[in-house]
């Protein structure tokens, strides 16, 4: 069984070479593993993650919120698309936040680096589900805020949050919390 792990952050170009570097050396470490990556097909840190893993063979899932999903789509094994069917699916802004349910939803854990709103929406859908999150702190937006955030904010959940600003320890806990449930089923 592959662990179906999303990566979510701003699909907004993020600035913050730092931010960029670290994506990328999530990307390597990714690869170590016989994974599945889940992006929300857009641009920004997670499509640079997905590349760049997809180029080092990892499988990625898309769930783009409209029709044609940003940058090269060769990246992605498997698309999947806002139903039409869906009574807002016209509406760039709702289809974003279904696109973060059903995303969230599909994977087994998720890794949240630097973000705004959108990557906090993420973020407490994961929570919500009870999922593994990993946070890659030191990448600015959000992921630099769960922590304290965590602390004064706290609601039961099954959820395990991870922190750690390297990419490498990050990438083993999360992979060491996803075989300890397995396990434990």
């Amino acid at each position: 069984m592959k662990y179906k792990i999303g990566i979510f952050a701003s699909s907004a170009e993020e600035l913050e070479s730092k931010a960029i570097d670290m994506a990328e050396q999530l990307a390597k470490e990714l690869s170590i593993y016989n994974i599945i990556i889940i992006t929300g097909g857009s641009s920004g840190i997670p499509y640079l993650v997905a590349k760049k893993a997809a180029k080092r063979g990892i499988e990625v899932w898309g769930y783009p919120p409209k029709s044609t999903p940003n940058g090269d789509t060769s990246i992605y094994k498997k698309l999947f698309f806002i139903p039409t069917s869906f009574p807002f699916a016209s509406n760039l802004d709702i289809s974003k936040k279904y696109r973060n349910v059903i995303s969230t939803a599909n994977c087994d854990a998720g890794i949240i680096i630097s973000g705004r709103w959108g990557t906090l929406n993420e973020f407490t859908n994961l929570y919500d589900m009870g999922k593994v999150i990993g946070v890659l702190t030191g990448t600015g937006g959000i992921a630099d805020e769960l922590p304290a955030l965590s602390k004064k904010v706290s609601k039961k959940s099954k959820a395990k949050i991870i922190l750690s600003n390297s990419p490498k320890k990050l990438i083993d806990e999360v992979i060491k919390e996803l075989s300890r449930r397995k396990n434990d089923l």
